[in-house]
């Protein structure tokens, strides 16, 4: 495979994310980091740790279980709200350590993704292509789908 088909491949992979629904992007994004597990962590120790990172966490987790994921939905999709705002605000290692503890601290049942796993061929699609990709790849992906 050449450099351009490795470019094309990836700029696909980007290009199928940001068509699926916010749902599915939610669960698209808990299925990179469940795979990516500790490797991540070692990756980028001190945003992890972040103040930042962890008082928007901790915002989170104030409001009501039903209303969490809609927080996220509004961060993915950008709109004017005050969390969307202090995400917009961390740099891009604080918002990969931000989606990779918030994962680690709801678990996919409680973001009610099921739905989206199971669901539509294209989030099917993209996920089998995310697989083929190696640590490197899903890294710099996660970096151009979550800013």
């Amino acid at each position: 495979m050449t450099a351009i088909d490795v470019r094309l491949h990836f700029e696909q992979a980007v290009e199928a994310f940001e068509s699926v629904d916010v749902d599915c992007k939610i669960a698209v994004l808990w299925q990179i980091y469940d795979t990516l597990g500790q490797a991540f962590a070692a990756i980028a120790p001190v945003a992890l740790f972040s103040q930042a990172v962890q008082q928007l966490l901790s915002q989170i987790q104030q409001v009501d279980r039903t209303d969490q994921a809609a927080i996220l939905r509004d961060i993915l999709v950008g709109a004017d709200t005050r969390f969307t705002q202090v995400y917009q605000d961390l740099n891009i290692n604080m918002k990969l350590a931000f989606w990779h503890r918030l994962f680690h601290l709801m678990p996919a049942s409680r973001l009610s993704l099921s739905t989206c796993q199971n669901g539509p061929a294209a989030t099917q699609a993209l996920l089998a292509r995310l697989d083929s990709m190696g640590l490197n790849e899903r890294l710099h992906f996660l970096r151009r789908v979550v800013q």
